[in-house]
């Protein structure tokens, strides 16, 4: 939805990207490649661009270019992705450019080489914090400083801060500046013990409160907050608190005319201006620790954890951030920053990245929240104040601007939040490609969208990923230009969770939303190859469009499995569409509906409707190769999406040049996420 505001200055934002020389841009196990029109050339009349990965004096076919391109913006640039590479290596990539009739009109070879994976420096000096120590010590070991703020101060490019185990409550600590490779800033805990940078008011953890004629607890409080959270004492469970806008809601517990237990709140709270009454799940106050999340003012600006604006090559090791209003860290203009074994517990926002932000890495990290169970459609509406605008950001939120490239977030943790991560600016980007991968993480119990790759996405790459409880898996609402890529995930259980219980929004594997009567501005490319989703729940389809335009999305060897239906569209008819090798399983009524009509069976769907003509890949609609049979998992609800050995989705896909051609086993890749023994 945030992407809505900026369609009318569109066109404005699309010259920012000047085309420039083919290039390459390695990650640690992927690399982009982005070429031009060969001179001379005009773009129609170019049919084909392929890629080719040279090893040992051989030549590897890898996945065709796409035109970088929204629905209705041409580029005069192309772009692929190799997959499967090792960090720290050189490679080289044959480009053949060909006309509509297949002939060879130029050629050229790049070259590139992958990241090295991060290794955590050790620097020639190093200090020393500790809640128990003193901001007049030197920060030694044996004097160590006292709070984080004095002991941030004190570092100079070169140096490790080591954090001694405890509570620092400490907001808006500025990391150092001029670090680099060979005098990096290294800020991490001391081995065996748990810092954590907590953004609470400890005054009102244990203490200040008092309960009044109406049975709430009250403390006064100067400035406004969006972050109160209740931690029961005995069981050590968390409870976000919901903000209501007045005090009558939480003496009644009714809210828009419905209750607090309607709403999902287990918890609630209300300021004033002057004081914070607070709502409890039950018990008395005596019962929890009560977390408090301050420095923000009346104004409702918050202030962050660490923030880094112009810090490079700072490494973020082992450390937890709590109860944080604003973001656990923040990096404006930063590149070669590493943040990895971290906690991100019960904070509005993790690591925000924007501007010319480069190779950032953010790995091996937990990012848990309590705001998956409130009410989906009460949270995003005025009456829920537009609350999930404080919380709809995830482990890592690309910001509205941002033209850096090499993102990766990967082995990464998030449960029981309100989105998981968005990877995409939405007002303006500078960069042609930015190279973003999101692979190999774990996502649990979320309330809206796994992933959101709504803004600018071009060579956006989601691989590998285990996704569980939402409303929407991949939100591709609106991915702009493309190519994203979207591979190899398991996306299970959309559909199951709070938010789906709000009338109208259905829960689906991939969205598509936008393009509607609204922008007519429409996704880019879009490559979906090798996912499993599955869902238990029962009113669920195995894919679903709402309002939609799309300038292609091309599926190979998924597995899409619904309860009520395979495939429904809100819109008469599907945007241009390269869909083959996919098996889409349903259990019962009709295969499809598209508006009003319904199709019976795939053969009716396959037949009776419109087949549109899609640039990128030739006349291309509904392939013959389309099955709807049950994949024979082997246990999908206890979450086993292994093949059966009998199972049809066995040895059925089609070879991906770049995609599965070094990863199948048998006669032909397996549909789905899970290759075969």
């Amino acid at each position: 939805m945030r992407l809505l505001a900026a369609v009318a200055a569109f066109g404005a934002l699309c010259a920012l990207t000047i085309p420039g020389a083919a290039e390459t841009y390695g990650n640690f196990e992927t690399m982009g490649v982005i070429v031009d029109c060969p001179e001379g050339y005009t773009l129609d009349r170019i049919g084909q661009i392929k890629a080719f990965l040279v090893e040992n004096g051989k030549r590897r076919q890898v996945h065709d270019f796409v035109q970088v391109a929204s629905a209705l913006k041409p580029y005069d640039y192309f772009a692929t992705s190799l997959f499967d590479l090792q960090p720290d290596t050189a490679y080289t990539i044959e480009v053949e450019y060909y006309d509509g009739e297949g002939r060879l009109i130029s050629s050229q070879t790049e070259t590139g080489r992958t990241r090295p994976d991060p290794v955590i420096p050790t620097p020639p000096r190093s200090l020393y914090v500790s809640p128990r120590g003193n901001d007049r010590n030197p920060g030694t070991k044996e004097r160590p400083f006292r709070t984080l703020r004095t002991a941030v101060a004190a570092m100079t490019p070169g140096t490790t801060l080591w954090l001694r185990g405890g509570s620092y409550y400490d907001a808006e600590l500025p990391l150092p500046k001029g670090g680099s490779a060979q005098a990096p800033v290294v800020i991490r805990s001391y081995p065996g013990e748990h810092p954590s940078i907590d953004g609470s008011d400890p005054a009102l953890t244990s203490a200040g409160w008092r309960i009044d004629k109406d049975g709430l607890y009250t403390a006064p409080f100067p400035t406004m907050t969006w972050n109160v959270t209740l931690e029961e004492r005995r069981t050590g469970k968390h409870y976000r608190c919901y903000p209501v806008r007045t005090r009558e809601e939480l003496v009644t517990q009714v809210s828009a005319g419905r209750t607090f237990a309607d709403l999902g709140f287990t918890g609630a709270y209300h300021w004033d201006g002057k004081q914070l009454s607070l709502r409890l799940p039950q018990g008395t106050i005596d019962d929890y620790l009560v977390h408090v999340g301050r420095f923000s003012d009346a104004e409702g600006r918050f202030a962050n954890g660490l923030i880094g604006t112009g810090s490079d090559h700072v490494t973020i090791d082992g450390i937890a951030f709590r109860h944080i209003s604003g973001n656990a860290i923040g990096l404006q203009d930063c590149s070669e920053n590493l943040v990895q074994n971290c906690r991100v517990e019960f904070c509005n926002a993790g690591i925000w990245v924007k501007g010319d932000s480069s190779n950032n890495t953010v790995q091996d990290t937990v990012y848990i929240d309590d705001t998956h169970h409130w009410d989906f459609g009460y949270a995003k509406t005025e009456l829920g104040w537009y609350y999930h605008g404080q919380v709809e950001t995830g482990l890592v939120c690309v910001d509205a601007r941002y033209s850096g490239r090499g993102l990766v977030i990967r082995r990464n943790h998030m449960e029981h939040a309100f989105d998981g991560s968005h990877l995409c600016p939405w007002k303006e980007i500078r960069a042609r490609t930015s190279e973003t991968d999101f692979y190999e993480n774990t996502l649990l119990e979320l309330s809206d969208d796994f992933l959101e790759t709504d803004g600018y996405s071009r060579n956006v790459r989601i691989f590998h990923n285990t996704m569980r409880g939402s409303l929407s898996g991949i939100s591709l609402a609106q991915a702009l230009d493309g190519p994203t890529w979207v591979l190899y995930n398991i996306i299970a259980d959309c559909g199951v969770c709070k938010a789906a219980a709000h009338g109208g929004d259905w829960g689906y594997p991939i969205k598509t939303n936008g393009g509607d009567w609204n922008t007519n501005v429409g996704t880019g490319h879009v490559l979906v190859y090798h996912n499993t989703a599955y869902t238990r729940d029962p009113a669920s389809h195995a894919f679903l469009v709402k309002y939609a335009i799309w300038r292609g999305i091309r599926f190979r060897n998924n597995i899409w499995c619904g309860k009520m239906m395979g495939v429904r569209s809100l819109q008469p008819q599907l945007w241009p569409v390269d869909w083959d090798y996919d098996n889409i399983h349903h259990e019962s009524g009709p295969f499809a509906q598209l508006g009003e009509r319904v199709y019976q069976t795939l053969d009716d769907f396959r037949t009776g409707r419109v087949i549109m003509y899609l640039p990128a890949f030739g006349p291309k609609g509904l392939g013959k190769h389309l099955m709807s049979v049950d994949p024979k998992f082997e246990n999908a609800d206890n979450g086993d999406y292994r093949l059966c050995a009998d199972s049809p989705c066995v040895d059925a896909g089609e070879i991906v040049p770049g995609i599965n051609d070094l990863r199948y086993r048998g006669a032909a890749p397996d549909m789905g996420a899970v290759e075969s023994q």
